[in-house]
């Protein structure tokens, strides 16, 4: 390894934090984990199941690397794409191009890492990936009944995909008894409701953002794009995303951010976007420059941004940035609190020095005291062949798993789905994976329409 560009999994950086496991055997946990996706011939015909299973693969993979089977049947593998915009591809050559083969299992066997879509058949162990409207649903296959699966958000299918993997994630790295033995649901239209509350349905989507900014491109913009990008809308061509960010691939970011993979190393964020964005017939606007207080949106530009910044000085400059609406979120960064997401919408009832502080002296202190202890007394850190200076770099780094920012991008889209919708309007939303019943939102009331001046939408296409 070069000493003078350390680089740590962010994933394994889990282990090695928590256990003081090498990176080599923190990997070689992940990869003799086996999670295998079953999927019933019934996919073929649900748009929001085929995107739950493309989702699913996509986290998996970087999760789980080389551990992922699948197991569908040759008709189904044959069956039109229809997640997404058209463009003449089977289901299977998206999922197999996802995994990087196309070696099926036997849906048969016993599965203790197996998610269930459809109707598969179940195994010991295994999971059930289910939705309805807005509502997303996991739960142990041999007791979780099918929902109704009614087809209102396609964010139900990437929500559903990312809790099953955050389930078994929990207990694959030990953080949870209970993980893959209980039911965890949630609503994309009324986070603060439990699942079976009337109200927790939704509507049928019926409006898209048509323009719209991504600022930071990283382990949050990536998951932002691939919820959007696999909306139902029925002009791709009609929709622009002005990408803002202005680093490059590393080798971490392949395995946290689901668009990239290996081979774009060295890449600027912005054009590996773009080039994914482009090639589903999106339309793309590039801005390479950091996001500061001089930034300023062009009155012709979207006055909607989507925000993954994982600074709060950063996040501060939104307030003179001049976009009408932002909604923005951020992740916890420690083994301990890897799988905790926040969310804020601005405007907001509090001001961005209230939502964003600096750390305190004595905090900033402390924070770098526990920095420089790990560093020097990890093992795990003291043998990766690198000086002080990049053990202590690296122990700052976060650690950081693509199901919670997949699942913080659901949060994230449908608050402006809501918004097109004029429906309920949370300005700050808090959730843990480890606890995903404790749902902590901060409602506003609906939406007025005259939240929607400024602000441009397309149709869907209607089911």
């Amino acid at each position: 390894m070069d000493g003078s560009r350390p680089e740590l999994s962010r994933i394994s950086k889990l282990f090695v934090d928590r256990d003081q496991a090498t990176t080599e055997a923190a990997l070689a946990r992940r990869k003799a984990f086996v999670v295998t996706l079953v999927c019933g011939d019934d996919v073929a015909g649900s748009a929001t199941l085929q995107l739950a299973v493309l989702t699913a693969a996509r986290i998996a993979s970087r999760c789980f690397p080389g551990a992922v089977r699948v197991a569908v049947s040759p008709n189904l593998a044959q069956a039109p794409l229809l997640a997404g915009p058209p463009d003449n591809t089977t289901f299977g050559q998206s999922l197999f191009e996802i995994l990087g083969t196309t070696d099926c299992v036997d849906a048969g066997g016993e599965a203790t890492g197996g998610l269930i879509f459809g109707n598969a058949p179940s195994s010991k162990g295994a999971l059930r990936v289910t939705f309805d409207g807005w509502i997303a649903k996991i739960g142990p296959a041999a007791k979780t009944e099918r929902l109704a699966e009614h087809p209102y958000c396609s964010l139900a299918g990437v929500l559903a995909a990312a809790l099953a993997l955050s389930e078994l994630f929990l207990v694959f790295a030990g953080l949870s008894v209970e993980a893959t033995r209980r039911d965890v649901g949630l609503s994309l239209w009324r986070p603060d409701l439990a699942i079976d509350h009337p109200e927790a349905l939704g509507v049928p989507v019926e409006y898209l953002p048509r323009e719209l900014w991504v600022l930071g491109l990283g382990h949050l913009g990536n998951a932002y794009l691939w919820s959007l990008a696999t909306l139902p809308f029925q002009q791709v061509k009609d929709v622009t995303f002005y990408l803002c960010d202005f680093d490059k691939i590393e080798p971490e970011n392949a395995e946290t951010g689901v668009l990239f993979t290996a081979d774009l190393e060295g890449c600027l964020k912005t054009r590996a976007c773009s080039g994914w964005l482009e090639r589903l017939g999106f339309q793309t606007r590039l801005v390479e420059r950091r996001f500061d207080s001089s930034f300023r949106r062009h009155r012709t530009e979207p006055a909607l941004a989507l925000c993954g910044f994982d600074r709060n000085p950063a996040r501060r400059d939104l307030a003179t940035a001049e976009f009408l609406r932002v909604v923005e979120s951020g992740l916890g960064g420690t083994a301990d609190n890897f799988d905790t997401i926040r969310l804020n919408a601005l405007p907001n009832l509090r001001t961005v020095a209230e939502l964003w502080p600096d750390l305190s002296p004595g905090e900033e202190a402390k924070r770098a005291a526990q920095q420089e202890h790990i560093a020097r007394n990890n093992k795990g850190y003291g043998q990766l062949g690198i000086d002080e200076c990049g053990r202590y770099e690296l122990a700052g780094k976060s650690v950081a798993v693509p199901f919670v920012g997949v699942t913080a991008a659901t949060l994230v889209v449908a608050e402006v789905l809501r918004l097109a919708h004029e429906g309920p309007a949370f300005h700050g939303i808090k959730l843990s994976l480890a606890t995903p019943t404790v749902c902590m939102a901060l409602a506003n009331g609906l939406y007025p329409a005259q939240a929607l001046a400024g602000l441009k939408f397309v149709g869907a296409k209607t089911s």
